[in-house]
């Protein structure tokens, strides 16, 4: 987990003071390392956990190996970028791209295939991502949500002026917005019971839908879909059991083996349940290592499903650890929930 922040102003309503306050509210997000890319309209921030290339090459905002020339014949990167997320096939996708790349970590992937391909890129993307690439030449920011919305990714706009980022938190902290209550989200909330994608509680922020990519710049903003799940689902029924098994078991298996790829150490969150026992079946065949699992207990036993997770990880022998607590313990977080979730 990562966390990103940024602005596009023309009007400069927003301040470099403004993008650090922003980024800095991010911090649990990613204590690993800070950056920053401000030039007057557009304002990147980043907070990095690292988990590909643990090197300092790896920090974010990153920049592109497209290059402007100035009037002077100095060179600067045309294209910067600040990323929350994981691409999991970016090893495919720099394949297919003409550079040579100077990390090993998905971000730059990203970076480099935009530059080449355009926002239609975002098509070979497998994985989780909430992202900001900023053109300095031609002055547009392009902000892209991955298809289902894993990444979270929140941005405020008045007609002029857009900052966005991972967490309301960040935004609510600037002073320069109009922190009104959206009434529609609160009949949304109390009916849904939760506020549904593009509103949030507040007027004038929204969520990036999920699988829509947003373009801004000094003609306005604009708004696109490029992914759609209705559009996906196949009408063709598989009606032999062996083959749709075999089918379902690859696609785990893919997927499992996917978020296996790391450079710090990993591990799975056990509960004992189907789907949990499932994935770390999987993994435990993978790995080649001993795959460490970990459980959350209650001392309550009417609470406390621990015990099963113990079995399955017995039964796998994978490096497990549990961590018991009380309802009391529980309880204690309830009052850290408002500042977590943000809204309702």
């Amino acid at each position: 987990m990562c966390g990103i922040s940024g602005f596009f102003s023309p009007s400069r309503k927003f301040t470099e003071s403004d993008l650090q306050q922003m980024t800095q509210v991010l911090y649990h997000r990613g204590p690993d390392a800070e950056g920053y890319f401000f030039d007057g309209i557009c304002g990147l921030g980043h907070r990095r956990l690292s988990i590909l290339d643990l090197s300092e090459n790896a920090n974010q905002p990153m920049f592109s190996q497209s290059f402007l020339t100035d009037d002077r014949g100095a060179r600067e990167s045309r294209f910067v970028i600040v990323f929350n997320g994981e691409v999991y096939n970016f090893q495919e996708v720099a394949k297919g791209l003409d550079v040579k790349l100077k990390t090993s970590c998905d971000t730059e992937v990203i970076l480099e295939a935009f530059v080449q391909k355009g926002i239609d890129f975002v098509h070979e993307l497998n994985g989780m991502f909430a992202l900001a690439i900023y053109d300095k030449q031609k002055q547009i920011l392009y902000l892209l949500r991955d298809r289902i919305g894993i990444k979270p990714l929140y941005y405020f706009w008045d007609g002029q002026n857009l900052a966005f980022a991972s967490e309301l938190k960040s935004l609510i902290g600037l002073s320069q917005l109009d922190k009104q209550i959206c009434q529609e989200a609160i009949c949304d909330f109390l009916h849904l019971g939760y506020i549904p994608a593009p509103k949030s509680i507040y007027q004038n922020i929204f969520k990036l839908p999920p699988g829509n990519w947003l373009i801004v710049s000094k003609k306005g903003l604009k708004l696109k879909k490029y992914w759609c799940l209705k559009d996906k689902i196949s009408h063709k029924t598989l009606t032999h059991e062996t083959e749709a098994k075999e089918q379902l078991h690859n696609l785990l298996q893919t997927a499992v083996k996917y978020r296996l790829i790391s450079d710090v150490p990993l591990g799975i969150f056990l509960s004992g349940g189907i789907d949990s026992s499932l994935v770390t079946a999987l993994a435990a065949n993978l790995s080649s290592q001993k795959v460490k699992t970990f459980s959350i207990g209650f001392k309550e036993s009417k609470f406390n499903e621990s015990e099963f997770a113990k079995k399955v990880a017995h039964h796998l022998g994978t490096n497990h650890q549990e961590f018991i607590i009380s309802t009391g313990d529980a309880k204690k977080l309830i009052p850290d929930l408002i500042n977590i979730y943000d809204e309702p």
